[in-house]
């Protein structure tokens, strides 16, 4: 069993590459055990209720928590634009229910085109995503009965204010810490796949060159999560140097015979493959590997593969503070 669970997280964690998704799972249950502790003994809602008082506020978190959002900022507010458009249509369709089918008809293109002008302005682009998702769950409250009461539709509303506001307020007591991961995610990918291009160069004499740009991006995106951090600005100098090592190496790639005399990207290459668990695994390089590093530094005859080696060694010390903060 305990093989089976090991295999099966190691394929989630090869196709969550960047950590959103196993974030989004950790905030979710968290904060489901938070609200069906209150709606338990404090709110005693009944099971309709219920489903307003939790579902909503789950799809929120895991929309605030796709591979585009980059920042506690994008985050909580696209959490807080999702919990807004689905109380908008929950009360609209709760009304217009008790209506007939014309009716549902044009209120759902009035509804999804709202939602498309509000999307339109520049502030709210980046929640255009939210309409599928908003637009669907606003729709299944014609699945759950009170077709056209008011009150009824008051109660939702109320129950899904209630929810968002305890959904938010739980949303900021998840230390900034867990949010880190995306940047070293996303740098240990920018680091494999340098490596598997060299590999692919040096060991399988390969001719193809492959230029990654989206753990690139997601790198110097994700940077925003580390705002508050006493380390911010290490990881702003880590983050310059790995861009400055990557468009080094790309360099390299297109001038591989003169750059690998005497074996200089060779060692490069040596060096990165040894050090690739531990960058893997968010571990502090140890001090053999930095005096190997300064080593090549000084004794590698080419000046381009001396200034590699140089940022690769600013980048490690860097690595090393972060790591072990």
């Amino acid at each position: 069993m305990i093989p089976f669970l090991f295999t099966n997280y190691a394929s989630f964690k090869a196709y969550d590459l960047y950590g959103n998704g196993r974030i989004s799972i950790l905030v979710s249950l968290y904060i489901y055990i938070i609200l069906s502790c209150f709606n338990i003994y404090n709110l005693n809602f009944s099971l309709n209720q219920t489903f307003f008082f939790v579902v909503p506020v789950i799809l929120a978190i895991g929309a605030g928590h796709m591979n585009n959002i980059n920042s506690l900022a994008q985050r909580n507010g696209t959490y807080i634009c999702f919990m807004v458009f689905v109380t908008c249509g929950v009360f609209g369709f709760t009304i217009i229910e008790k209506y007939n089918t014309y009716s549902l008809l044009i209120f759902s293109f009035c509804f999804y085109f709202l939602l498309m002008s509000i999307t339109s302005y520049p502030k709210f682009v980046s929640y255009r995503g939210l309409i599928p998702s908003v637009f669907v769950i606003s729709f299944l409250t014609i699945l759950v009965g009170g077709a056209g009461q008011f009150y009824v539709a008051i109660n939702r509303v109320i129950s899904i204010s209630i929810a968002g506001f305890i959904g938010y307020i739980a949303l900021q007591l998840v230390p900034e810490r867990y949010y880190h991961s995306i940047w070293f995610n996303s740098t240990y990918t920018l680091y494999k796949r340098i490596i598997d291009q060299l590999r692919l160069i040096i060991i399988n004499n390969s001719h193809s060159i492959i230029f990654y740009g989206d753990c690139l991006l997601k790198m110097n995106n994700s940077i925003d999560f580390t705002k508050l951090s006493k380390n911010h600005h290490i990881f702003k100098e880590c983050t310059l140097n790995m861009n400055k090592f990557h468009f080094g190496i790309a360099f390299a790639y297109n001038n591989y015979e003169m750059y690998n005399r005497n074996g200089c990207l060779s060692n490069l290459f040596n060096w990165l493959e040894n050090t690739q668990s531990l960058f893997s695994e968010h571990k502090a390089i140890p001090e053999y590997y930095l005096k190997k590093i300064i080593k090549y530094q000084y004794t590698t005859p080419n000046i381009d593969i001396q200034n590699l080696w140089k940022v690769l060694y600013e980048f490690t010390i860097n690595w090393n503070i972060l790591c072990q903060a």
